[in-house]
C-alpha cells in the first residue's frame, strides 16, 4: 500500500518583537570651571577627559574611573600640579583630575545613575558646590557609576584650559521629569588641629532632587560631609537650579 502522507508540521510560533530602543540623547551634564592657571594641571585635564570619553556603560554595567583613567603618574605622561593632602595644597602628579571626576559625578546625579562608590575632598573646590565634589587616589578613592537602564550609555567628556564638559547620553528620563543636584551648609564648627591651629569646618548635605513638569516631589540624601574651610574661601553651594551649569 502507498505510504500515509506525513502530517502537517505545525507553524513554529513567532518569536514575539523586541520593544525598539528609545532613541537616546542628554540625560545629564556638567561643567565644571576652575580659576587654575597652572598649564600642567590642564594637560592632566586633557588626559584625564580623552581617558573617559566615548566610555559606554553596558546595562547594568559599573564605571569605575580609576580602571578607565588608570594610574595618573608622571610615567603616563601626567604633570606635577597642586593636590590636596590632609587639608593642604601639595604639589603631585596629576593635580586637577579630580575635576574631571567631579563634573562625571554631577553628570551622573542628574542622568539619575546609581552611585555605587564616591569620596569627598577634605576642603571645598573652587569648580563644584560644596558636598559635590568626586577625589580620587589612584588604588584607594574611586568614582564609580552604575548604568540601571535597559541600553548602554556613552560618556562625552571634552577640556578646553581649565574648563571640563561631561555629558551623559541615555534612554530618556520618565516624560516630564527632570533630576538636579543640589546642597546645602547645614553647621559650622571650630576644632584644633594636631598643631594647635583652630581650624574651621564646614557640614554639608547634597541631595539628588527629582522634578515633575517643574514641581519637586522627593528629594534622596547622596551624602553628608565635612571640610575644612579657610576663613577667607568663597564656598559655593547649589540651591537647586535645574541647570546643568555651575
Amino acid at each position: 500500500p502507498a505510504p500515509e502522507p506525513a502530517a502537517a508540521q505545525p507553524a513554529a510560533p513567532e518569536a514575539p518583537e523586541q520593544p525598539q530602543a528609545p532613541e537616546q540623547e542628554v540625560i545629564g551634564e556638567y561643567q565644571a570651571i576652575s580659576q587654575s592657571e597652572d598649564a600642567g594641571r590642564s594637560e592632566n585635564i586633557r588626559l584625564a577627559t580623552e581617558a573617559i570619553d566615548g566610555t559606554v556603560i553596558e546595562p547594568g554595567g559599573t564605571f569605575s574611573f580609576n580602571e578607565t583613567v588608570g594610574n595618573t603618574s608622571a610615567e603616563r605622561g601626567y604633570k606635577e600640579a597642586a593636590v590636596i593632602r590632609n587639608g593642604e595644597v601639595a604639589q603631585g602628579d596629576g593635580g586637577g583630575v579630580c575635576q574631571v571626576s567631579t563634573a562625571l559625578y554631577i553628570a551622573a546625579v542628574k542622568a539619575d545613575l546609581e552611585i555605587v562608590e564616591r569620596h569627598p575632598h577634605s576642603v571645598p573646590s573652587d569648580y563644584a558646590p560644596i558636598g559635590l565634589d568626586a577625589t580620587i587616589v589612584y588604588g584607594s578613592f574611586d568614582l564609580q557609576l552604575k548604568n540601571n537602564t535597559d541600553h548602554p550609555m556613552t560618556i562625552h567628556a571634552k577640556a578646553v584650559g581649565q574648563t571640563v564638559d561631561v555629558s551623559i547620553v541615555g534612554d530618556p528620563l520618565p516624560e516630564g521629569r527632570t533630576v538636579d543636584a543640589i546642597s546645602q551648609i547645614v553647621s559650622r564648627y571650630e576644632r584644633e588641629d594636631a598643631g594647635g591651629t583652630d581650624r574651621q569646618y564646614y557640614v554639608s548635605e547634597a541631595f539628588r532632587v527629582y522634578y515633575q513638569d517643574g514641581v519637586r516631589t522627593t528629594r534622596d540624601l547622596l551624602s553628608s560631609d565635612i571640610y575644612q574651610v579657610d576663613e577667607n574661601a568663597t564656598v559655593v553651594t547649589s540651591e537647586g537650579s535645574v541647570d546643568p551649569n555651575k
